[in-house]
C-alpha cells in the first residue's frame, strides 16, 4: 500500500521564489522547521541532504504510519540517532523509552559517519533493527563506508533492545550511488521501499532493492512537491 500522496505535478512559482529569498521558514511540520535553505538542497542534483531534510521525511513517514494505525514501524530522528551513537546502551532509555521504542517491530535509524555531538559527517546510510528477527540490517549505498560505525551501533542497539552481548548484524546488498552526494536520497528511498515491503508481511532479507536507483532519480522533486503540498494543507487549516 503506497503511503505517499499525489504530489503537485508543477511546483508553484511563489514556492520556488521563496526558496531563493531569505532563510525563512518554508514549512512547520510537527517538530520540524524546514527553511528555504533546507528545501533549496532539493533544487539541485548535486547537493548532499542535511539532517533537517532527512529528519523531516522520517517524521512524515512516522506520522503517516501512525495515522494508519501501523505501529510496527518507527522512524528515528537523525539527531536522536547521533546522540545514541555517542551514549552507552545503558543511557538509551532516556531517548527511547518516552517513544515506547521497544513496542515496535521495526525501527529505522538514519546513520551518519560523524563521530561527534555536533552536526557534520559526510555520508548517510540506513540501519534497521528488526525485533522479530532479532537482527540489525545495514544498507550502505557507497561501498560500506559506514560499516564500522554501523556494526558498533548495532551492538549497542542489540544490547538495549534484547539485553544481549551478541553480534546480530547483516551488511545488506543494495544499489550503489555513482556520485558523492546522493547517499541521503538512497536512505529515504530505501526506507520507503522496505517499509512497504514489511507491511506486506515479507522478510526484509527478501526485499528487491533493484528499483532504488530509479526512485532516487525522482526523489528530489517528490520531496519538493511534498513540502509544498503540506504547506498548502497547513496554510489552509
Amino acid at each position: 500500500m503506497p503511503i505517499l500522496p499525489e504530489f503537485s505535478k508543477h511546483l508553484s512559482a511563489d514556492f520556488m521564489v521563496n526558496l531563493e529569498e531569505d532563510n525563512d521558514i518554508v514549512l512547520s511540520y510537527h517538530n520540524y522547521l524546514v527553511r528555504s535553505s533546507d528545501a533549496a538542497l532539493l533544487e539541485k542534483n548535486d547537493t548532499w541532504l542535511n539532517d533537517i531534510v532527512i529528519g523531516f521525511y522520517f517524521e512524515y513517514l512516522d506520522q503517516q504510519y501512525k495515522k494508519d494505525n501501523k505501529r510496527q514501524l518507527l522512524f528515528i530522528d537523525p539527531g536522536v540517532t547521533q546522540l545514541l551513537k555517542m551514549q552507552a546502551p545503558s543511557q538509551y532509555n532516556i531517548f527511547l523509552d518516552p517513544i515506547e521504542a521497544t513496542s515496535y517491530d521495526f525501527i529505522f535509524f538514519p546513520l551518519n559517519d560523524c563521530d561527534g555531538n555536533e552536526p557534520g559527517g559526510s555520508h548517510w546510510s540506513l540501519l534497521i533493527f528488526s525485533r522479530i528477527d532479532e537482527m540489525c540490517y545495514h544498507y550502505d549505498s557507497s561501498n560500506s563506508i559506514n560499516r564500522s560505525t554501523a556494526e558498533k551501533f548495532a551492538r549497542d542497539i542489540i544490547k538495549y533492545f534484547l539485553d544481549k552481548q551478541e553480534r546480530r548484524y547483516v551488511e545488506m546488498d543494495c544499489p550503489q550511488q555513482n556520485n558523492g552526494y546522493d547517499c541521503g536520497l538512497f536512505v529515504l528511498c530505501l526506507a520507503d521501499l522496505i517499509s512497504r515491503y514489511i507491511l506486506k508481511g515479507l522478510k526484509i532479507s527478501d526485499c528487491d532493492c533493484s528499483v532504488i536507483t530509479e526512485m532516487v532519480s525522482k526523489k528530489r522533486m517528490e520531496l519538493l512537491g511534498l513540502i509544498q503540498d503540506l504547506r498548502n494543507i497547513y496554510d489552509n487549516e
